[in-house]
């Protein structure tokens, strides 16, 4: 037992894969939307932060003193090469000295440059730059520094003369060009990336069935069999109903059925049950579609099967059927409105199974279900049928089908694939099991693809899946997937670890 629990507990690469899978389809948009969000606010952040600047330039060549050197703290320069480096180190001091700013300040009227100027050597030439905020002072200072540096470095360093070479011409343009490409596909891509790690918590922290495995070990029932999915062509104008008398029905999910039939008919031997309650946990589970499927099964080996809709809040089966006529169903019966059973009974062509039901729905259900009325008709239907098929209302939030479980023999309980929560099927499994009904088994419904070692099962013939819609339409908060259903995001915490026995 603790070997099991290990093992499910276990991070499994399969079913995270698989999880994302599932989810990316729902949530893609995260990762887009980040996407966008860290561009623009990279956008954004590159402009605010934007301050363009003009450069222009002056280069002068480097003359010593006729003897051939200039007199810097008693140290002789002999080379225009020398000379050029050594007022290139020593322009900051020069540009910073007092005598500096006193000659920028009797003829300039102020004390500071319009803009920053540097100075570099190359050989015997001095480069001057000016980076200022507009042409007009960029150039400015360059002519201002031009100007006051021989003056001043004359005094500090020694006589030198500079013989302009070239002059740059007035810029038009910012020497910064605002370059966003690069840096707005960088943030875009962390976004996206940060948006796909989102998805991947989403999908490490979906639990739901994976496997008849999971199943099981959740609700410590037997496991009756596996349903495929199933899919008809979309070109496809014949029948597509998801019916065993539809004849272009795919053969695997035909055979799955006779399976369930199968090892159903033993759970049914081993408790002498006759009056089955087919339930789920939510809308689009399937159930109705499989409560039909297992009573056209048990009614091909010649049985005497009814079945009967007791989801009084959505009549659904008629539709199933294809049946256009009127009909009289559990209201009618309840309410009074038809004495005779036979009256209720629909048959269906081609087959020995006759239904229930009808096309109005009840106002108050529950008022309906508490009836005396209907342990009448449930014993009626007992006397009458060798199996009594019950299809009701999902027990996820509704009560319905714990008021009708006082009526039957056990309930088969549908779980699709990859659905719903673990933690929403517990507690509706345990709502039903708190009224003592016992549970004869559970259907793995839809299963599309293994997640587990040892895989379950059978997927029928490639290309299939449910193209036949049988979704409720009750308006109580239902959903229909994940991040849509009401269970799907909800309950996606942590399990139970203690499961409950249920009655078996």
């Amino acid at each position: 037992m603790e070997e099991k629990e290990t093992q499910s507990n276990n991070f499994s690469i399969s079913v995270f894969l698989h999880n994302y899978l599932r989810v990316f389809p729902r949530l893609f948009w995260i990762p887009l939307i980040l996407c966008l969000c860290m561009s623009v606010y990279r956008i954004q952040l590159g402009k605010k932060n934007y301050s363009p600047y003009y450069e222009t330039f002056a280069v002068y060549r480097v003359s010593a003193n006729k003897n051939g050197s200039m007199d810097i703290n008693n140290v002789g320069f002999r080379t225009d090469s020398n000379a050029a480096l050594t007022l290139a180190n020593n322009y900051p001091y020069v540009m910073s000295s007092d005598r500096a700013k006193n000659l920028i300040q009797e003829k300039y009227d102020t004390v500071l440059l319009s803009a920053s100027v540097s100075c570099r050597a190359e050989a015997t030439l001095l480069i001057f730059t000016s980076r200022g905020t507009t042409p007009e002072r960029a150039r400015d200072a360059l002519h201002m520094a031009t100007d006051i540096f021989p003056k001043a470095g004359a005094e500090i360093l020694g006589s030198f003369a500079l013989e302009l070479f070239e002059e740059g011409p007035l810029p038009t343009q910012p020497s910064n060009y605002l370059d966003l490409v690069w840096p707005t596909v960088k943030w875009g891509l962390y976004g996206m990336i940060g948006g796909l790690l989102i998805i991947a918590l989403f999908a490490f922290l979906r639990k739901t069935v994976h496997n008849s495995e999971d199943l099981h070990e959740m609700l410590n029932v037997p496991c009756l069999g596996l349903l495929p999915q199933v899919r008809f062509k979309a070109r496809s104008k014949g029948d597509k109903t998801v019916l065993l008398t539809n004849a272009h029905l795919n053969e695997g999910y035909v055979e799955a059925i006779r399976s369930i039939r199968f090892q159903l008919f033993k759970e049914l031997e081993n408790h002498a049950a006759k009056v089955i309650m087919v339930n789920s946990t939510s809308p689009g589970e399937g159930k109705t579609t499989i409560s039909a499927n297992l009573a056209l099964a048990l009614a091909e080996q010649g049985n005497r099967v009814i079945l009967v809709d007791c989801d009084l809040r959505k009549q659904s089966l008629k539709d199933l059927f294809g049946i256009k006529a009127p009909t009289y169903g559990l209201v009618e019966l309840i309410a009074g409105k038809i004495d005779e059973l036979d009256s209720a009974l629909s048959p269906v062509e081609g087959s020995s199974l006759r239904l229930i039901c009808g096309d109005k729905i009840a106002e108050q259900p529950l008022n309906f279900l508490a009836s005396p009325r209907l342990k009448e008709i449930m014993d009626d239907l007992r006397e009458r049928a060798d199996f009594v098929i019950v299809d009701t209302a999902p027990s996820g939030l509704l009560s319905d089908a714990a008021s009708i479980s006082q009526w039957v023999d056990g309930v088969i309980y549908v779980v699709r694939q990859d659905y719903i929560s673990r933690t929403a099927i517990l507690d509706s499994a345990s709502g039903l099991n708190s009224m003592d009904i016992r549970f004869l088994g559970c259907i793995l419904n839809q299963a599309v693809h293994s997640t587990s070692s040892s895989g379950y099962g059978y997927t029928g013939r490639k290309g299939y899946g449910y193209g036949y819609g049988y979704g409720y339409g009750y308006g109580y908060g239902y959903g229909y997937g994940y991040g849509k259903s009401k269970y799907g995001s909800k309950y996606g915490g942590k399990d139970a670890e203690d499961t409950g026995h249920y009655k078996t």
